[in-house]
């Protein structure tokens, strides 16, 4: 049944409302993926079984609550009732798209000890730029379309990382940054033929002309620690043919809703992207 789910990306943006007092994580994203793949379990044992089981990557990213800033004690921190936080989930086929949409307003999330209400979603892009939804057609003809780029610049709006060998890369040089969306792009058998090989290899012609970030671990568990890093990149991609330029800057409006490097489905890699 859902080996041939229809091909289309989206994003919901929830606002929740914690009901009573309690700890989470700093980083939450770990426990938000949680929260989501228990909302799949409910809607269909059958869908979430095939996503579990028979899928290379999960079709979907949660982030972590985004809400005001707390102080952080030893890796956690305290919410009070009535906090208000917003959430974003992504999809990338359509059932997982109608799971994201059956969620109504007053619905109780369980986020490990705390209880919190769903007091609205949107799925308007006019609404909330974080939000949208995206057919086939729609993304190939967005990046196809676009004969004049040069530079395409990518905002890390939630820390990233990369493995090099055996360790978590701080840095999102070009040819970590591209061949992670393609890598992702194939896992999830999009609609265009994308090798990761040859994106690794025009990689090496693209540069990163201007940037500003910082580096910060975050912890997944109180045992797990990622060394990651946030800001804003800006890549020069004037040694490339239109073509090979087109093909990155799908793969970026890809990343948009897969998340780039690892841990995407737990908030990690979540990212904003415009070009000229």
């Amino acid at each position: 049944m859902y080996k041939e789910m229809e091909f289309l990306l989206g994003a919901v943006v929830y606002t929740l409302e914690a009901e009573q007092s309690g700890w989470l994580p700093e980083f939450s994203g770990r426990v938000m993926h949680g929260v989501f793949f228990r909302m799949l379990q409910e809607a269909s044992q059958e869908l979430a079984n095939y996503v579990h089981e028979q899928m290379k990557m999960k079709p979907f990213t949660a982030s972590a609550l985004l809400g005001r800033k707390y102080k952080s004690i030893r890796g956690r921190i305290y919410v009070k009732k009535g906090d208000v936080f917003q959430w974003r989930v992504t999809g990338m086929h359509e059932s997982i798209l109608q799971v994201m949409l059956q969620v109504e307003p007053g619905e109780v999330l369980q986020v490990n000890s705390l209880p919190m209400q769903v007091k609205a979603l949107t799925a308007d892009g006019e609404q909330n730029p974080r939000a949208g939804f995206l057919a086939e057609n729609d993304l190939l003809g967005l990046a196809l379309g676009e004969e004049n780029l040069s530079r395409l610049t990518i905002d890390f709006i939630s820390p990233t990382a990369f493995r090099v060998d055996v360790v978590d890369y701080p840095m999102p040089l070009p040819w970590l940054v591209f061949p992670s969306l393609a890598e992702k792009w194939q896992q999830l058998d999009m609609p265009a033929e994308i090798d990761k090989a040859q994106v690794r290899e025009l990689s090496e012609k693209v540069y990163i002309e201007h940037w500003s970030g910082r580096t910060k671990s975050v912890y997944l568990t109180p045992q797990r620690g990622v060394n990651t890093f946030t800001g804003t990149f800006s890549y020069n991609l004037s040694q490339l043919p239109v073509e090979e330029r087109q093909v990155l800057l799908l793969l970026a409006q890809f990343g948009v809703f897969a998340g780039c490097g690892r841990m995407a489905g737990q908030g990690l890699g979540q990212m904003q992207v415009t070009y000229r």
